[in-house]
This record gives structure tokens, C-alpha cells and sequence, in this order.
């Protein structure tokens, strides 16, 4: 996109046919002749809506507003109602308000609209980074995504998501990093303790079954277990690595003793 806008505002359409066909890169400055105001207004538009598309910042993700919120949470409802016999557990140990964390396991897509559906705030939730340049990008940005690397301390993901958690959001994280193809519960990263070290807000353990038969049988049964809250905070004045990752076991322990054993992992 910027090459394109170089090149529009140093090329000039009133060359001469014999200077243009001698070099045509220097023909403008050799004429010195300036583009008519009509042609500058339309470059200088250009240019301002490629910065503008350039300049979305994607770790501010869409928030929807509360009435359509609302709509959306019952439409998703009823959706998976014709979908699956769901089950949801737990609810009571949800804050109606935010900020507070949703930690998940992840056994399929479904789980991204299907944990939030049964809660009264909205969420935000972490996306991997691949997500947002695919053909789905618009429905990540939509449903409240922002992107996070996986594999690397991403910390520009941790820092938008310590200021959403300041801003009274509430956010949706699921700490195994991707769908667990075995559906069974793998190691958690890092990212959930450091956020909920750094932020101090609750985290709201959630264990999924059963979603990731979604469209392969006929209505399965599906569960939701939203867990009590855990709060932490560093042994010492300072955060180390061993209470990032005490908290990120603790998260991962508390889904895991929600699971049925088939579910557990080690």
C-alpha cells in the first residue's frame, strides 16, 4: 500500500510524450511541473486511508454495545440449545461485572462463543495471532478478539490485556495456548499467571466437556463448569518466575479437578 502512494505522488500526467519516453522517473523533475489541486486532494485522501487501515490498532478489540450484547448472548443461546443438551454448572461463582479473568480449556471453536454465552458481562478474549490475518479476521475483531504470538513471551498481548483488565473488562484466556487435539487438558503457559499477578483481578476457572462433538452427533451432551475464584499475589515484593507459574498450575489444577479423568491429562 505504501508503494502504491509513493508512487502516485512523484509520478506527474502531464509529462511530456519525449521526456517520458527517455526516463520516464525523471520526467517529473524535469519538467518541475506540480500536480493540479484536484490530483493532490485525491493522492492526499489515498494516503489518508491507507494510514488509516495501517494504523487500526488491533490489541483494542471491538467491543459490542450492552443491548447488542444481549442479543447476541441469546441468539448464541438458542443456537447451541438446537445443537447440544447443554449443562452449565457453577454459574453463581461469576461476577456479573467485571474485571475479572475467564481461564478455559480449549477442545474446539465451539468454545470461543460457548463459554461466554452463559455469563452476564461481555468478554474480550486472547486470539491467536494468525487469526487476524486469514479470512476469519473480521469475525475474530467482531467478537471481541485481540491477538496474541504463541511459542514467546508476548508481551505487548500482556500488557494490552493488563490495560482491559484496569478498564473493567473481562477477559477470556485460554491458557493451553490452542485446542487440545487429544482433549485432554495440556500444560498451561505462563501468560495466565503473569496477567493475573499483574492485574490482581480474579480468575474464574472453567472446565468444558463434551464440545468438541459439536456437529458429529446428533445434540451431545455438553458441559460447562465455571469454578470458584482465585485471587494471587507474589510471596515477595516483587513478582518472580516461581509465583507466575505457581499461579498458572493452580489455574490449570483447579480445571483439571473439574474434568471428568478422560479429560485430565497427566
Amino acid at each position: 500500500m505504501q508503494q502504491e502512494t509513493s508512487k502516485d505522488t512523484t509520478s506527474s500526467p502531464s509529462v511530456p510524450l519525449a521526456a517520458s519516453a527517455q526516463d520516464p522517473s525523471a520526467a517529473g523533475t524535469q519538467t518541475g511541473q506540480a500536480q493540479s489541486p484536484t490530483q493532490a486532494e485525491g493522492t492526499q485522501q489515498q494516503a489518508a486511508k491507507a494510514k488509516g487501515r495501517e494504523e487500526v490498532n488491533l490489541y483494542r478489540p471491538y467491543k459490542a454495545p450492552a443491548l447488542a450484547w444481549i442479543i447476541i448472548r441469546r441468539l448464541a443461546r438458542l443456537l447451541f440449545f438446537l445443537l447440544a443438551h447443554i449443562e452449565v454448572r457453577g454459574r453463581e461463582h461469576v461476577p456479573t461485572r467485571g474485571p475479572f479473568i475467564l481461564a478455559s480449556n480449549h477442545l474446539s471453536w465451539f468454545d470461543v462463543p460457548l463459554v461466554p454465552a452463559y455469563i452476564k458481562p461481555q468478554t474480550l478474549t486472547m486470539a491467536k495471532e494468525e487469526l487476524f490475518h486469514g479470512r476469519v479476521r473480521w469475525l475474530v475483531r467482531f467478537m471481541g478478539g485481540f491477538p496474541v504470538k504463541r511459542g514467546e513471551a508476548d508481551r505487548q498481548a500482556i500488557r494490552a490485556a493488563d490495560e482491559l483488565l484496569k478498564e473493567g473488562n473481562v477477559l477470556f484466556i485460554f491458557p493451553e495456548g490452542t485446542r487440545s487435539k487429544t482433549h485432554k487438558l495440556a500444560k498451561g503457559h505462563s501468560g495466565l499467571g503473569m496477567i493475573a499477578l499483574r492485574s490482581g483481578v480474579p480468575v474464574i476457572p472453567v472446565a468444558v466437556t463434551g464440545s468438541e462433538n459439536f456437529l458429529k452427533k446428533f445434540r451431545p451432551r455438553v458441559t460447562i463448569t465455571y469454578g470458584e475464584p482465585l485471587t494471587f499475589k507474589p510471596a515477595g515484593r516483587k513478582t518472580t518466575r516461581e509465583d507466575i507459574e505457581n499461579a498458572t498450575n493452580e489455574v490449570m489444577a483447579k480445571i483439571a479437578a473439574m474434568l471428568p479423568p478422560a479429560y485430565r491429562g497427566e
